[in-house]
């Protein structure tokens, strides 16, 4: 009986082969992508609004003097109910934009005392306006206006805060007349729910 005492041949079993080359190199490059869009994406900012009638997410623009600065990206009833939280994306480089006195509003056909406006969005869709602060530090969350400010915030003149027990007695727009001259306008009129009465902001023109 012969037997086979042949020395054992040892080879080295491959860590890796080429087919894995192509799925490694794709992963790498979509990580990249990833990284990149994510650390050139511009600030978010939440909106705070009574309703999103005509926004859309994904759709709604956010303009600053007719150029696109930013997006809708979702609009969600808030927890309690009460309001509306629009989620916006502004576009890489905007947080310039931001600050304690930026103000966002709805453009939208209107008729007002100052005639008929946003007639161009009956073709083009509501969009949101942006109007650049240049006072305090920046900020995450803002209230979305239904109107244009009458005044931007650097303009020349005062701002009052007046309280008032009774409601519809005066509008945003309404004049503020001083021995028959208006010398200002109504700038908002919103409800104070500590106080439990309304407030009325109202901006005087400087002549000086």
């Amino acid at each position: 009986m012969e037997s086979n005492n042949g020395e054992a041949k040892i080879q080295k079993v491959k860590n890796w082969s080429p087919v894995w080359i192509f799925p490694i190199v794709t992963a790498l490059i979509g990580a990249w992508v990833l990284f990149y869009h994510y650390s050139h994406q511009g600030p978010e900012v939440t909106l705070i609004t009574a309703n999103a009638e005509g926004i859309e997410g994904g759709k709604t623009t956010i303009k600053s003097r007719s150029v696109d600065v930013g997006v809708v990206e979702s609009a969600t009833l808030a927890d309690d109910l009460t309001h509306v939280e629009i989620k916006a994306r502004l576009n890489s480089g905007m947080e310039k934009l931001l600050h304690k006195d930026t103000v966002f509003w709805v453009v939208k056909p209107q008729i007002g005392r100052e005639g008929i406006s946003g007639l161009g969005t009956l073709l083009s869709g509501v969009y949101i306006e942006l109007q650049p602060g240049a006072k305090g530090s920046k900020m995450d969350k803002y209230d979305l206006l239904d109107s244009p400010p009458l005044a931007p915030p650097d303009a020349k003149g005062i701002r009052v805060l007046l309280d008032s027990k009774k409601a519809g007695q005066l509008s945003p727009g309404d004049p503020v007349l001083f021995r028959g001259y208006r010398v200002g306008s109504v700038e908002t009129s919103t409800f104070d729910t500590p106080k439990t009465q309304y407030q009325l902001s109202t901006v005087h023109q400087c002549t000086l």
